[in-house]
């Protein structure tokens, strides 16, 4: 029995102030899921884009690593037979480009849009010949694709650089 005149109740709160508010949150929780819920998928939608940026661009680097490695084998004989170490230009870019869109055609549903450029630099500032290779590329955005500026994927940039050492001993 309680000391309140005429709100006896067995198993409920007496106080009616505690019995009114919990009738006034009923709908709390959905309130929160529907805040909530966009923000989760949101959040997942943001990691799994961001992996697959990370992804695509690992591939492509290893891509251009193998070009600029491939560049580096087309050394302008004549050069080499008179004594100097030289990268023959042509045949070096053409062969970095090829060898580096071969292996970046395996990603095509992941990459859109992607330039590859090379150049041979034989100039005697720098220590040994070098060839860099350069790829900008798109990464389709799966999730995120409505976001503005995000709509043609996300882009990247990836550069590599390969050099003739020359062997000192055998």
């Amino acid at each position: 029995m309680s000391l309140f005149r005429g709100r006896a109740k067995l198993g409920r709160s007496t106080r009616p102030g505690l019995q009114a508010f919990s009738k006034s949150e009923d709908g709390a929780v959905l309130a929160l899921v529907a805040v909530f819920l966009p923000v989760a998928v949101l959040t997942v939608g943001m990691v799994l884009d961001l992996g697959m940026v990370y992804f695509a661009k690992r591939a492509v680097q290893g891509a251009c690593d193998l070009g600029a490695l491939a560049g580096v084998i087309e050394l302008d004989w004549e050069a080499l037979a008179a004594g100097e170490v030289r990268i023959d230009p042509a045949m070096g870019e053409a062969k970095a480009v090829q060898v580096t869109n071969e292996n970046i055609g395996a990603l095509g549903n992941v990459v859109r849009d992607f330039s590859i450029s090379a150049r041979v630099f034989n100039t005697p500032d720098r220590e040994e010949p070098t060839v860099r290779v350069e790829c900008c590329f798109k990464v389709r955005a799966h999730f995120l694709g409505f976001l503005p500026g995000l709509g043609q994927g996300i882009p990247c940039f990836v550069s590599s650089e390969g050099s003739v050492v020359r062997r000192t001993k055998w």
